[in-house]
């Protein structure tokens, strides 16, 4: 199972939320531990376009982060 979530705003749009999990502890390597994104796209998430964030997503289920 995704840690990714999708919600409908007041308009019934299907919005996405975010991936963080609130532990926002970076490694040595810039990396979260918690949603396993990198300082960047933790940065820049919310001006990347949708078929970017579902990419990250798709990608986040198989990244290994050292802790």
């Amino acid at each position: 199972m995704s840690n990714h979530d999708w919600v409908y705003d007041k308009d019934s749009t299907l919005v996405d939320i975010s991936p963080c999990l609130g532990i926002c502890t970076y490694n040595e390597e810039d990396y979260c531990i918690g949603c396993k994104r990198h300082m960047t796209e933790i940065f820049d998430w919310y001006d990347y376009p949708e078929e970017m964030q579902k990419a990250i997503i798709k990608d986040l289920e198989e990244r290994r982060v050292n802790v």
